[in-house]
């Protein structure tokens, strides 16, 4: 697959819940972050070192939020680069509201692998629904 197919199957996969699938197609010492304000909940703030730690965040927002929709609107590919913009729709397990959030990726790939993303969101609508 090139790099837009995998970033398109990431999505799916996570929006249909098959997270096994996409933590075996990562390697050991892929690096996730968050950036943020100082305001925002740790954890949703601290870099993943390893797809092991990538794998305990994402059981934790499982725990906090249930996913609607998990949906890219546009991709942008430059070699081994890709961004991605997203529309998510969830619900706050603390709060009971539904709501949408806009999410950016930046992936990083090498051989065909993804090796790192970024992810810009407003932190400050996600803190204020698990408070």
């Amino acid at each position: 697959m090139d790099v837009r197919q995998t970033v398109t199957q990431l999505y799916r996969d996570y929006e249909s819940g098959n997270v096994a699938k996409i933590m075996g197609g990562l390697p050991d010492n892929f690096r996730f972050e968050w950036e943020s304000d100082r305001d925002t909940p740790p954890a949703y703030t601290r870099a993943c070192h390893t797809k092991y730690e990538l794998a305990e965040r994402m059981e934790e927002i499982a725990e906090k939020f249930e996913f609607h929709s998990y949906r890219p609107t546009s991709i942008l590919v430059d070699g081994d680069r890709a961004a991605a913009e997203l529309q998510v729709e969830l619900t706050s397990r603390t709060t009971g509201q539904r709501f949408r959030a806009r999410v950016a990726h930046f992936w990083s790939f090498e051989d065909g692998i993804p090796v790192s993303l970024v992810e810009y969101m407003d932190t400050a609508l996600i803190a204020s629904q698990i408070r």
